[in-house]
């Protein structure tokens, strides 16, 4: 084949691999290599055999899926509720779980496991909830006076729909909040509530939660702009990572790089206290014993938009600040 024929099955052969690849897990920079490649495969073994071999690659990609589903290794593989039902919310831009979900899971062992040789695994049964704008409520906004806002804390990864911190307020001390928490920070905060306040028009104050270990980072970067310049580049590749095979994918890589982490133990912290382990991760201590942050103006921006919005902000401490006076009397961490 020459010419302009063999010019598109070469560019029809570079843009099936580009998508198989999106769909098989690859980042958006690494599928556009693939298909890069396959340019260069048409060039040395010719456009057919390049169009054929990017056809077979995605015919491989389509059978992992047929296998990931009659297998139900694609419900199987999440060590949690949260790996499992976060997802990519496109109407309001930010990140939070798949909608109206509700079930139990037996998971077999908290994050720092997975990170260290260390047996310090605590299995327990979960039961995950969320409402129909994907946060961990058992029913939507049912005009809350608050709206509890944060990371994993607020969302409780990990925990039962019982223990989650709205559950205790409600239940223990009579406040009833709308749980409005997922992992992420200030800027996604942001976004979080912005889109509460559209789908509510309520007069709800802000229960503001900001953890110690990773909501003051010392380099803070203002989040893209979604209608901004390339915005559509990181808009496309999301319709293929919620794909099974993209996150089945990412899943196992995942895992691949946390054995190299358990080897070196550069990420877990195993102390002994009372006759109990206890695990500490390791970039939440180093952020207990930090003594100042670099200037942080994208943060205190946003912290100064989302104020008037805000009726308490609690900070919520490490829990190597929580134990270091047990663990090491003679240290005194910076305030």
């Amino acid at each position: 084949m020459t010419g302009a024929g063999g010019a598109t099955a070469a560019v029809a052969g570079a843009l099936v691999a580009f998508h198989a690849l999106l769909a098989l897990g690859a980042p958006l920079a690494g599928a556009a290599l693939g298909g890069a490649a396959w340019l260069g495969v048409a060039r040395v073994a010719g456009a057919p055999a390049a169009l054929a071999s990017a056809i077979s690659l995605a015919l491989c990609v389509l059978l992992y899926a047929l296998v990931l589903g009659a297998t139900a290794l694609d419900e199987s593989i999440y060590a949690r509720p949260h790996e499992r039902f976060a997802a990519w919310k496109a109407e309001d831009g930010h990140r939070a779980y798949a909608q109206d979900v509700s079930v139990r899971m037996r998971i077999r062992q908290g994050d720092l496991q997975s990170l260290t040789r260390e047996a310090i695994a605590e299995p327990r049964d979960v039961r995950f909830q969320t409402d129909a704008a994907g946060f961990r409520n058992a029913d939507g906004y049912r005009g809350q006076r608050f709206v509890a806002l944060g990371d994993s804390f607020v969302a409780g990864v990990g925990t039962s729909q019982e223990s989650l911190l709205t559950e205790q307020l409600s239940r223990d001390h009579g406040i009833d909040a709308y749980n409005l928490g997922f992992p992420g920070g200030i800027s996604d905060y942001e976004r979080f509530l912005a889109g509460f306040r559209r789908r509510h028009r309520g007069e709800a104050r802000v229960l503001l939660f900001l953890f110690e270990g990773n909501d003051f980072p010392e380099r803070v970067h203002p989040p893209p702009d979604p209608l901004g310049p390339g915005a559509w580049l990181r808009r496309y590749p999301r319709a293929f990572s919620e794909l099974p095979t993209s996150r089945v994918t990412r899943v196992l890589f995942a895992r691949a790089r946390r054995r190299r982490e358990i080897d070196r133990g550069e990420r877990v912290r195993v102390e002994t206290l009372a006759g109990r382990k206890l695990a500490f991760f390791e970039p939440y201590v180093r952020a207990s014993r930090r003594a100042s942050l670099e200037p942080m103006h994208v943060f205190d921006a946003a912290f100064a938009r989302l104020a008037p919005e805000v009726a308490h902000a609690f900070l919520i401490p490490t829990k190597y600040r929580v134990y270091h006076a047990l663990l090491d009397p003679a240290e005194r961490l910076p305030e």
